[in-house]
């Protein structure tokens, strides 16, 4: 199995909405080249009358697929409710539920094996939508929890009230000052899966002219850039699960050969010595709100 999963955010983009077969294509390829974990979202859709799109996409993958869909874990998450302006959240005991119902419905399944709180909602304290998730999970509707876009303070009072299993955070050579995330994740026994590994949106086609070490190491070794970068990720720690997006089989069997990629130490110092922006692909403009 592949320490290396598949974001299918990428597959519900609107200009996406009429390549269905090129979706589950993309999906069913990199399940047949090892990987087995795959990373959706109620809120992955083109708009928001067709909440779900992106869960439907992946259960009908796994519906088709030769192999056991029983060892592939599906990740999905609540919380973030798409609309046609700004994503707005509803982090309340109803609305997560009710959201949580809906996935099991989309994804064809009567427990989801891991459930992220997508992004923290500033009305309602944060433990309280930890313990939301925790009774989810206590009526068998979800294997495990995960959290999405925190902090270090929030992940230390999620572990005190229920188990957390994962936390994904963005992460890539532009943007890395979830640093103590990292760390804290990994003395926690916790999965970490950096969203955007490659700096998401149109960086990721830059990523090797913005980056030089990145393209000079993918030079010596005869792989693309997009390898490098994944090699570079895993090696940050046995914790760590990248994430790559893709909509071609191409690309997810590329990314997915990075497992092989063995960097020197050389080559580690000079990715780690490049210079992130510093600045998130998604600037968070909400507040975090009251953490108790």
């Amino acid at each position: 199995m592949a320490p290396i999963g598949l974001g299918a955010m990428p597959m519900s983009w609107p200009d996406m909405v009429e390549q269905r077969d090129r979706a589950l294509d993309t999906i069913t390829a990199a399940l047949d080249a090892g990987c087995r974990h795959i990373d959706t979202s109620n809120a992955y859709a083109p708009d928001r009358h067709s909440v779900g799109h992106n869960e439907a996409l992946v259960a009908e993958a796994l519906r088709a697929w030769s192999g056991d869909a029983g060892d592939v874990v599906v990740a999905t998450k609540g919380g973030l409710v798409n609309t046609d302006a700004v994503p707005d959240r509803d982090g309340s005991a109803a609305g997560l539920r009710r959201a949580c119902e809906a996935s099991l419905i989309a994804l064809d399944t009567d427990r989801i094996d891991l459930y992220y709180l997508h992004r923290a909602d500033p009305t309602h304290p944060f433990v309280a939508q930890v313990e939301h998730l925790e009774a989810l999970r206590a009526d068998g509707l979800i294997g495990a929890i995960g959290l999405s876009n925190i902090s270090v303070e929030q992940l230390d009072a999620a572990m005190r009230v229920a188990p957390i299993s994962a936390v994904q955070n963005e992460y890539s050579p532009r943007f890395r000052e979830g640093a103590e995330v990292l760390t804290a994740t990994a003395d926690a026994g916790i999965a970490f899966l950096p969203w955007s590994p490659f700096g998401g949106g149109d960086q990721a086609n830059e990523l090797g002219s913005r980056y030089a070490p990145f393209a000079e190491v993918a030079g010596e070794h005869g792989v693309s850039v997009y390898q490098v970068c994944l090699a570079w990720l895993l090696d940050l720690g046995e914790h760590v699960i990248p994430i790559p997006g893709s909509t071609r089989r191409r690309t997810i069997e590329d990314s997915l050969a990075a497992w092989s990629l063995e960097l020197t130490d050389e080559q580690r110092a000079a990715l780690d010595a490049t210079e992130p922006e510093g600045t998130s692909q998604y600037p968070d403009d909400m507040e975090v709100g009251p953490i108790r």
